[in-house]
């Protein structure tokens, strides 16, 4: 009878330590910096941009954009902007100011590797002349964090 007790404790004992070191961890999401830069290439139709990007940091990628633009107000825009790469393709909101050149942006959706993407920040913008012989219409850094 105490060895089949002393089993049993050694059993539950065994059985305890086994399942509390087996113990699921929390899933910590770190985010991770990030850089877009956009170069808006041609006018697609009125208030439509097009261009191509390149994405490093969180993500590291390039490809092409297209952007609607939407004025709000005298001083304000409001843009939905699509970045598309082989891996999937990105949605982001932005609100900007023209006088301040300056604004926010978030990820509402993506597709692929990017579907669970999330991030925000900052963004900043260059607009250049028509003719201008780099090529672009405007230059938009967007900076922030990103999490998968």
């Amino acid at each position: 009878m105490k060895m089949q007790l002393k089993l049993m404790l050694l059993l539950f004992g065994v059985s305890f330590t086994t399942l509390m070191g087996c113990k699921k961890k929390d899933n910590v999401i770190t985010p991770v910096a990030a850089t877009i830069t956009i170069s808006h290439k041609a006018v697609v139709m009125p208030g439509t941009l097009s261009g191509i990007f390149t994405a490093t940091g969180g993500i590291s990628t390039s490809g092409t954009e297209l952007m609607i633009v939407q004025p709000n107000g005298t001083d304000s825009i409001h843009c939905t902007q699509t970045i598309t790469a082989s891996e999937g393709s990105i949605t982001m909101l932005q609100d900007c100011s023209k006088s301040k050149m300056s604004g926010s942006w978030h990820i509402t959706s993506g597709t692929g590797k990017y579907a669970a993407l999330q991030g925000n920040g900052t963004l900043t913008m260059m607009m250049f002349p028509p003719g201008d012989p780099s090529g672009n219409l405007g230059i938009d850094t967007l900076t922030g964090m990103v999490t998968f």
